[in-house]
């Protein structure tokens, strides 16, 4: 009996010890399995991040999201752009701007890209048009150039919308950065011809139609530098009727450097096209 009693203290404290031990893994494994908290994000409009893709944009359309949802940056990049393309077509909202220039300064759109979304806020009555007008033009970025000439063209209500002194501002800016054509003589570009034909339209829609006149006269007799200009005055002075408006002089020197130039280069189909008013 007293063997007994012997073997059985040692083994009572393995017991307990194992028990102990049991007890310790036990809770260690349930704090492992806790969820770990993300840590909160920075409310910055300007992040982009993927929140609630599928609702309709709000007053603060650029809103945050758990970044950890989301594992790969570029795909986190291409929904920041996506949501930001789509709300900047979505209409002329008041931080619009400020939204692109921090999408600029961030790095995530280009500025070819930055420049063509202002030009796009241009088809509409927006708040500092001459403003953002200015800036396109001061910026030399062709792509913005094009993309704000076509919006401008013939845009009545926009330049209504601006007082006498902003108009006249815009005017003296769009004729001053007259669009060149392409560098080699022989072609004749749909998107020249094109870019230069918005232009002339937005100097129409900035200006009294004496000043047009009066401006038009002046660009053929003295300011055209390459005949292919020419062709990007089809649509003003055939389609438009403005060859009964311009002077004599004006029109024999346009009609000159089409002739001029479809002789010169017999085989380019683009001048004929536009020349015959099929393009």
């Amino acid at each position: 009996m007293a063997a007994m009693r012997n073997y059985k203290k040692p083994t009572l404290v393995v017991i307990l010890i194992l028990g102990s031990i049991f007890v310790l893994i036990t809770h260690n494994s349930l704090q492992d399995e806790s969820p770990i908290q993300a840590p909160a994000t920075s409310k910055n409009a300007s992040k982009l991040m993927p929140h609630d893709l599928h609702d309709p944009i709000a007053d603060t359309p650029l809103r945050e999201a758990d970044p950890a949802t989301y594992s790969n940056s570029q795909t986190i990049r291409q929904i920041k752009r996506d949501r930001l393309f789509d709300y900047s077509r979505s209409g002329n909202f008041a931080d619009t701007h400020q939204i692109l220039k921090t999408a600029l300064a961030d790095s995530l759109i280009s500025e070819k890209e930055y420049y063509g979304e202002l030009a796009h806020m241009l088809y509409a009555p927006v708040a500092n048009a001459h403003n953002i007008i200015a800036e396109i033009i001061k910026s030399n970025n062709d792509y913005g150039f094009e993309v704000m000439v076509s919006n401008l063209q013939e845009n009545y209500e926009l330049a209504k919308s601006m007082n006498a002194d902003e108009r006249q501002g815009v005017f003296e800016l769009l004729n001053k950065n007259k669009p060149e054509m392409v560098s080699d003589m022989s072609l004749l570009g749909v998107g020249s011809v094109s870019k230069y034909t918005s232009w002339v339209g937005s100097l129409k829609a900035f200006s009294t139609e004496e000043t047009f006149v009066k401006n038009l006269n002046d660009l053929i007799e003295n300011r055209i530098s390459d005949p292919r200009e020419a062709f990007g005055l089809y649509e003003i002075i055939v389609k438009k009727n403005y060859a009964e408006k311009v002077s004599n002089s004006a029109l024999r020197k346009y009609n000159f450097l089409i002739s001029t130039y479809k002789e010169s280069y017999p085989e380019n189909r683009m001048a004929e096209l536009v020349s015959s008013g099929h393009w």
